[in-house]
């Protein structure tokens, strides 16, 4: 007989998700179910509000990419009413925008992704000398990789771990043969991992000089910015390229070599594409320059095919709902869907209702 485990929620992600799977006497995956039920209902809440408010209520959408649905909401505002923001705002827009994808950049590679490859524990046996030679490979100047860095370092893992707090350390499968950096490497990007909380919190501050605050920015209005006297003002523009100076450092002399690294030490399962998805990209654009050019340019690839970049149609964009909590199941473009929520809710045992929509 079939037994169902239920997992919910599983966090660490943004917003929750429930995860039921149905598995035979043998243990064998037999049916699965992905749901997704943190409704905020912020389309809702925008109907009938002042077009000023939309972007405010909008990036309430989510705690971590709050600037992309802030200045997303500016702009269909804007597009709306055809108003082109002077160009001094589409800077300070752009910069702290910009400021907020390097600092996604490094967070998504140290903090959400690194330790599927870094084994944390082997790097305590690592031997401090031989860890900065090693960055030397990869670097002629490696970021803070003298000796005695890395030996403070190492100090403080090893005091991490001899005090059981290992905290978002403690689940690795550290040891593990899937593993494939040597001691001293795992040091190296254990030391740039710590480094990378301080970049991150340096990049906030950054952020806030011309964004008032983060994660909530409050400086963009229809029209413009709030923070033209920051713009004029020396000492911020001083503070805020302070910053971006030391972040580019750390990115050419630590992040860019480590990323050289891990492709050297799991180069065979890159070749073989273990775990490679579909291979289907895509971009929009963004960052629109004085020239009128655009900083990213979009385009379409398919099947790893980065040689042949098709061209980016927002036409060919269609909202699929038939397998989710609303009214409706045809695709529609963004222009003509609409978005009009319908729970159906659990069985009464708490199960999902399987059958038709369940995402």
């Amino acid at each position: 007989m079939n037994q169902k485990i239920v997992i919910d929620p599983i966090t660490r992600i943004e917003g929750h998700l429930r995860i039921e799977v149905e598995i035979d006497d043998n243990g064998v995956v037999q049916e699965s179910w992905a749901s997704g039920q943190l409704f905020r209902g912020i389309e809702t809440i925008l109907k009938g509000r002042d077009p000023r408010d939309a972007a405010l209520i909008a990036q309430r959408i989510c705690g971590v990419c709050t600037n992309v649905h802030y200045r997303a909401s500016i702009s269909a505002v804007e597009d709306a009413y055809k108003i082109i923001p002077p160009h001094n705002a589409q800077i300070i827009r752009n910069l702290v925008t910009l400021s907020l994808f390097v600092q996604d950049h490094i967070v998504h590679y140290y903090h959400l992704h690194s330790l599927d490859y870094v084994d944390v524990v082997s790097a305590l046996s690592a031997d401090p000398h031989l860890a900065s030679e090693e960055a030397k490979k990869y670097h002629p100047n490696p970021y803070h990789c003298s000796r005695g860095h890395l030996e403070a370092v190492k100090e403080k893992l090893t005091n991490f771990v001899n005090a059981g707090r290992l905290g978002l350390f403690a689940n690795g499968y550290w040891g593990h043969s899937a593993y494939k950096l040597t001691p001293e490497q795992n040091l190296l990007h254990m030391k740039n991992y710590l480094t990378a909380l301080r970049i991150q919190r340096e990049l906030s501050q950054a952020v806030a000089i011309f964004a008032g605050k983060t994660p909530h920015p409050q400086n963009l209005v229809v029209g413009g910015v709030t923070s033209v006297a920051d713009m004029l003002n020396p000492q911020r523009l001083n503070d805020f390229m302070f910053i971006i100076k030391e972040t580019r450092d750390f990115i050419e002399r630590g992040y860019l070599p480590d990323m050289t690294m891990m492709v050297d030490a799991y180069r065979e399962e890159i070749k073989r594409g273990d775990g490679r998805a579909m291979g289907n990209f895509m971009a929009c654009g963004g960052y629109l320059l004085g020239s009128g050019e655009k900083l990213f340019e979009g385009g379409v690839i398919y099947n790893h095919d980065f040689l042949h970049v098709k061209p980016f149609d927002e036409r060919n964009i269609t909202e699929e709902v038939g397998r989710s909590w609303y009214v409706g199941d045809a695709p529609k473009g963004p222009y003509e869907g609409s978005t009009e929520p319908f729970y159906t809710d659990l069985n009464d045992d708490g199960t999902l209702k399987t059958e038709g929509k369940y995402t």
